[in-house]
């Protein structure tokens, strides 16, 4: 298929691919003039991301694209990866004139270990359903996140969940709504709490939508990149990737990491 042809979620999911085969400048989806990263460990523009194949260990190098989402001018990926080391990921990009212009992600390391339900980070459902209800869905977890985990409301959890249904993919946690805040409470009475105090994007196509939210876990400045995956108007699945937010003064560009 040409890819000029490819959809935003597609161009994405190459993008991310050409990792792995070294094929970035060829495929020519990154606009050459005009590309601004978001990622603090890496210089803006394209020629930064090129210069990584350097210095990664190529013979180990994979990616494995497990989702691909997009919302309008945004395609938006979850990947499993071998990079440095095992690590998932969330890659965004924004395409102007089907070129990606702009770039944020999430990476965190891939320990291998199953969950306490005997999950990974990025097995489970795959495919968009439920089109028409994407703007409801986006607005269902951007909710979530904002009158729940930052705002404290648990007894709103009916409101998001059936019960205590809760297929959960968090390296350090069981299924369940109840293990999901039982957990936070344990982490909170250890002093070391998670802590999320504002959403910047909400990303989504049909029944899954990717929360981009600001905060702390324990006490280290942090990203959190969560997927769920939402079943008639509640939250059925969840996927996340935490990241470290960099000082200024280690960070390799003035964009922000949002």
């Amino acid at each position: 298929m040409e890819l000029s042809t490819l959809s935003n979620r597609d161009k994405a999911a190459a993008i991310q691919n050409s990792i792995e085969t070294e094929t970035l400048a060829e495929i020519g989806l990154i606009n050459p003039a005009s590309y601004k990263q978001h990622n603090p460990h890496v210089a803006t523009g394209l020629q930064a991301i090129l210069g990584l194949h350097e210095q990664m260990p190529m013979e180990k190098v994979y990616t494995n694209v497990v989702r691909r989402f997009q919302d309008g001018d945004i395609g938006f990926v979850h990947v499993d990866y071998y990079l440095f080391e095992p690590t998932v990921a969330f890659d965004i990009h924004r395409f102007e004139n089907g070129m990606s212009v702009e770039h944020w992600d999430n990476l965190q390391v891939n320990t291998k270990k199953l969950n306490k339900s005997g999950r990974t980070m990025t097995d489970g459902k795959t495919k968009a359903i439920d089109h028409h209800k994407t703007a409801s869905n986006k607005e269902l977890a951007r909710s979530f996140v904002q009158e729940v985990l930052i705002e404290g409301y648990t007894e709103r959890l009916s409101t998001y969940f059936k019960e205590d249904e809760l297929i959960q993919h968090n390296p350090h946690m069981g299924d369940g709504v109840s293990e999901f805040f039982n957990v936070l409470e344990q982490w909170k009475r250890e002093g070391k709490p998670q802590i999320y105090h504002t959403v910047h994007q909400v990303l989504g196509e049909g029944n899954f939508v990717l929360v981009l939210s600001e905060g702390y876990l324990h006490e280290v400045h942090s990203a959190f990149y969560d997927l769920y995956r939402i079943e008639n108007d509640r939250i059925i699945e969840h996927w996340d990737v935490i990241e470290e937010i960099p000082p200024l003064e280690r960070r390799k560009n003035e964009n922000g990491k949002f």
